[in-house]
């Protein structure tokens, strides 16, 4: 057995119902799954212990068979769990690819903004802490990120936070296909 010696007994009824699960092929990344899991087992009353087996539960497939496969009694704690999760499943990519992918980003032709949103979020999340743009600096890359119209609109409502700034793009946007099909109905007239 890979875990120490279990202590306690595992939560009893349809626990697994909704855990969320990890199979490395389904396009969720090794943090989104721990963040999933987190919230989850939150919602749980369970011990480190039960916690350990829990999470080894929610892995399917090539994850499982690598955990199996990990040196008996190896791993000792949640700590330990997640560090050699995330060695091995995690994002091997250099800390400041990210912070250089992040001040790249532009919205894609024919991309929804509630899609772009999800995709800036996500590059943002995977900048480790120490190389983070600061708040300001990451509402001028959102914005610089439309073309240049559609940024100043968004400069001009001074938003004081990203979570604003995204959901005024929103707002900015309808109000302009609003007025693009207005004026499509004002030149029909003519």
């Amino acid at each position: 057995m890979v875990l120490l010696v279990p202590l306690n007994s595992m939560p009893v009824g349809k626990y697994q119902k909704y855990m969320p699960k990890f199979t490395s092929t389904e396009g969720v990344t090794v943090e989104e799954h721990l963040e999933s899991f987190y919230s989850y087992v939150d919602n749980l009353d369970i011990n480190e212990d039960v916690w350990m087996r829990v999470f080894v539960q929610s892995l399917d497939g090539e994850a499982r068979k690598w955990f199996r496969e990990l040196t008996p009694r190896s791993i000792v704690n949640i700590g330990a769990l997640d560090y050699v999760f995330l060695k091995h499943w995690g994002d091997k990519k250099d800390m400041l690819y990210y912070h250089a992918e992040f001040g790249n980003l532009k919205r894609e032709n024919g991309e929804s903004l509630f899609d772009f949103n999800k995709r800036f979020n996500r590059m943002y999340s995977k900048i480790q802490a120490k190389v983070k743009p600061t708040p300001t600096s990451t509402k001028l890359t959102y914005a610089n990120a439309f073309d240049s119209d559609f940024y100043l609109l968004l400069r001009e409502r001074r938003c004081a936070t990203l979570a604003e700034m995204q959901y005024t793009a929103l707002e900015v946007e309808s109000n302009i296909m609003a007025a693009e099909k207005l004026k499509g109905r004002v030149d029909r007239r003519r």
